[in-house]
């Protein structure tokens, strides 16, 4: 009796301290980071499928920089290299692009709180004869990093296309997403 006592004991304290390791191994373990190139291009392909209106090959987008969620105002090198390669990716696909690398206030609250964008935004866009404007923000969250992009037409100021998607938080995306580079 004592001995099959014992073996249970020890088949449970076995069971008990495998799933502890496992866990372990979860927390501790690195996470390979995506080809942010291939996920980005393929965001832009989405992009695409997801138009609901034309957007006609030739046409001129501009494209700006991916900013903090948590603060619009900044830009990492996450956001600065994935909208550089959103930007690759549409020029290949066929279209002019123009990209705006700093984070600037392209749109504006009005006092209901709606974002709109502001009258000299729309003439400097305008004035190059800018089709449509890219944005998107990023979050970086304990495991992944989570992109959001939009693709607005400037004349209606609606959301023509949209995607988001999530990159698992391998160490090059944990730098470029987390750490404020050093101003110059």
């Amino acid at each position: 009796m004592k001995t099959r006592q014992m073996l249970m004991s020890a088949l449970l304290g076995a069971t008990l301290l495998s799933g502890c390791s496992s866990l372990w191994y979860y927390r501790t373990a690195t996470v390979d980071d995506d080809d942010l190139v291939e996920v980005a291009y393929e965001a832009v392909d989405q992009l695409l499928i997801n138009l609901k209106q034309p957007l006609p090959r030739g046409s001129l987008l501009v494209i700006n920089s991916l900013v903090n969620v948590d603060d619009l105002g900044q830009t990492l090198p996450f956001g600065r290299i994935v909208s550089d390669q959103v930007s690759s990716a549409l020029h290949q696909r066929g279209y002019r692009v123009m990209g705006m690398k700093l984070p600037t206030e392209i749109f504006a609250k009005n006092d209901a709180g709606i974002l709109h964008l502001p009258d000299e935004t729309k003439q400097a866009l305008n004035d190059v004869h800018a089709s449509a404007l890219v944005i998107g923000t990023y979050a970086a969250g304990q495991h992944n990093v989570y992109v959001s992009l939009r693709v607005v037409e400037i004349l209606t100021q609606n959301v023509i296309s949209s995607v988001d998607y999530s990159i698992p938080m391998g160490p090059d995306a944990r730098a470029m997403a987390t750490h404020p580079q050093p101003k110059q």
